[in-house]
């Protein structure tokens, strides 16, 4: 009897040692993980802005006069999609000077400048949550100037080679090209300036009063050369583009 008892003893033991096995006593292998996915959210970033005053190619003369030599202009555009503000970028063209206007919550903004100047603007479209942007056409205008009868070209957009261009040395020639117009509409004649020190000396007569804007120019191996665009118009008014290099090897 007594060894009965012994035996059913043992058998309770061990039968409360299983129960607090599968209560979670022992291993937790039997644990499950769960993996919530992460939400990625698309912003969509904003479309390019239409400009719309000061017009392209114009001269302008709706700035609001704040002495003799600069004009309040109030520049203006339409809204872009996506968008929650604007960048507006000027550069003056005589001096190639940038003016920034940063974070406009509007589709305007007026900004004193120098009369008698012409300039370039552009409208970059921001949105809040994404680093992308959009930019606008860039368009021309000439601001007004007191006595001022008739307007210089635009100073001529160089094209071809860009600036710091490195070219083989099996290179012969190289066609310089570029872009200009005139406030006025009138026809302009293009002048090629291009040597090897600065860019200002004089040009070969074969490079004068070109009616079109691009130039074929002979060139040397292990040589720089530095090239400038000059615009004249009809009544003798003149421009001057900026100087660009660029190396044969």
């Amino acid at each position: 009897m007594k060894k009965i008892k012994n035996l059913i003893s043992f058998l309770i033991l061990m039968l409360l040692f299983i129960t607090v096995l599968s209560c979670g006593g022992g291993s937790d292998a039997g644990d499950e993980t769960i993996f919530v996915p992460k939400v990625v959210v698309v912003i969509d970033p904003p479309s390019a802005s239409t400009l719309s005053t000061p017009k392209n190619n114009k001269v302008c003369v709706d700035g609001s006069s704040i002495s003799e030599t600069q004009s309040s202009v109030s520049f203006q555009w339409n809204a872009a999609t996506n968008a929650d503000s604007y960048d507006l970028m000027i550069t003056n063209l005589n001096s190639n000077q940038l003016i920034t206007q940063n974070n406009i919550n509007a589709t305007s903004k007026s900004v004193t400048l120098n009369k008698g100047t012409p300039y370039s603007w552009k409208i970059v479209s921001k949105r809040n949550g994404t680093t992308k942007t959009s930019t606008s056409d860039t368009w021309k205008f000439y601001l007004s100037g007191e006595g001022i009868k008739n307007y210089p070209p635009y100073p001529a957009n160089l094209l071809s080679p860009k600036s710091g261009s490195r070219l083989p040395s099996s290179t012969t020639s190289v066609e310089l090209s570029w872009e200009g117009s005139d406030p006025d509409g009138e026809v302009i004649k293009h002048t090629v300036y291009i040597d090897t020190i600065d860019g200002f000396q004089t040009p070969e007569s074969e490079n004068k009063n070109l009616t079109s804007s691009s130039k074929s120019i002979t060139v040397t191996s292990g040589t720089t050369y530095y090239w400038r665009i000059k615009l004249t118009d009809p009544n003798e008014n003149s421009s001057y583009s900026l100087v660009y290099t660029f190396l044969i090897e």
